[in-house]
């Protein structure tokens, strides 16, 4: 099984710095919906599945989604801010924190808020691609947003093998 598109990375380079996109950006990083939240979303699902097949899918998974904040911490970076464990929110540093993973343990609705969850990702990635002039940000953006459609995807058929 394929966990993301067999698509190189693009690398990572901007035309000039930019804070506010490197601001929205912290929150796709490690905001409440966020690589960083995925990640323990998906490590907390692991620890909870005795489905072997399952664990793995899940293990896949977030290895990409780590691939995908290590390539948005080096993003951030390069716009002007420094990759921290946070958002920001009204203009003030949120650390991230551990409320933000989702203990569900209905499998059922654990598959329905990650999909839901991955959308929501996406849907903030777009933001982000219309609010930046940068080509460079809008093609990374727009790389993981394929891997994230693969996550979906993944995540759906699962719940469909539950019916």
């Amino acid at each position: 099984m394929e966990y993301r598109v067999n698509i190189p990375y693009p690398e990572v380079s901007v035309e000039k710095k930019d804070i506010e996109i490197a601001k929205d950006l912290l929150n796709s990083y490690a905001g409440r919906v966020s690589e960083d939240s995925a990640i323990h979303d998906y490590v907390f699902q692991m620890m909870m599945q005795d489905n072997e097949e399952i664990k793995k899918i899940l293990r896949g998974v977030a290895i990409v989604e780590m691939e995908h904040l290590d390539i948005l911490g080096r993003l951030i970076y390069a716009l002007g801010l420094i990759p921290l464990f946070a958002s920001v929110v009204d203009n003030k540093t949120k650390w991230f924190s551990g409320e933000y993973v989702n203990y569900e343990k209905n499998w059922e609705q654990t598959l329905l808020d990650n999909i839901f969850q991955e959308e929501v990702a996406i849907k903030n990635y777009e933001k982000i691609i219309a609010k930046t002039k940068d080509k460079n940000v809008k093609y990374i953006l727009k790389r993981i947003i394929l891997d994230e459609r693969i996550h979906i995807e993944i995540f759906t058929k699962l719940l469909e093998q539950m019916k």
